[in-house]
């Protein structure tokens, strides 16, 4: 997704991953936001996947789930 980045501060260049990356991510709920920086942190493509960061990005309240999500706690 090309979501890394780095953050400047107080001299020192922190790691994160940018929810704007992700198309539909400004809409999701706070706690979606959450799952979702910890998808994009533990993506590898093979337990994780853009796939997995896609549906959680098109989430819809409506609709029943169609796939399950990997957390992964840091």
């Amino acid at each position: 997704y090309g979501a890394r980045s780095t953050l400047q501060v107080a001299g020192r260049e922190l790691e994160i991953y940018r929810l704007d990356a992700v198309p539909g991510a400004a809409d999701l709920p706070y706690s979606l936001k959450v799952l979702l920086e910890n998808l994009l942190r533990t993506e590898d493509g093979v337990d994780i996947t853009a796939d997995d960061i896609a549906a959680l990005a098109e989430w819809d309240p409506a609709s029943e789930p169609s796939t399950e999500i990997q957390y992964t706690p840091a």
